[in-house]
C-alpha cells in the first residue's frame, strides 16, 4: 500500500519535510497504525500521538483511529493559533 503524507505547520519543522511518499506494510489498516510505524522508525513521529493532531484523509478531516487505504492523501495538523 502506498500513501502520501503531509506533515503541516510545526511538524513539517519536525520531519524536516512538508511531504512524502510511503509504501506500508499489509499490516497497517488504520491511522494508528502509521503512527507506531512511524515512531519505530522516527523518534519525532511521536509528536502524532497526541490528541490534538487532527488527521486529515483525502481532503476529510476524520476520527482517529481512522482506516487508511492505499492511494490515500493523509495529512497531520497541528492546531493553529492566530493573532
Amino acid at each position: 500500500m502506498q500513501v502520501h503524507i503531509q506533515y503541516m505547520a510545526a511538524l513539517r519543522d519536525r520531519f524536516g519535510s512538508g511531504e512524502t511518499r510511503l509504501d506500508l506494510p499489509d499490516t497497517i489498516a488504520n491511522s494508528e497504525d502509521l503512527i507506531a510505524w512511524l515512531t519505530a522508525r522516527h523518534a519525532d513521529a511521536a509528536a502524532l500521538e497526541a490528541p490534538e493532531i487532527r488527521l486529515i484523509r483525502n481532503d476529510r478531516i476524520v476520527t482517529r483511529p481512522s482506516a487508511i487505504a492505499d492511494g490515500d492523501r493523509l495529512a497531520f495538523c497541528p492546531p493553529f493559533t492566530g493573532g
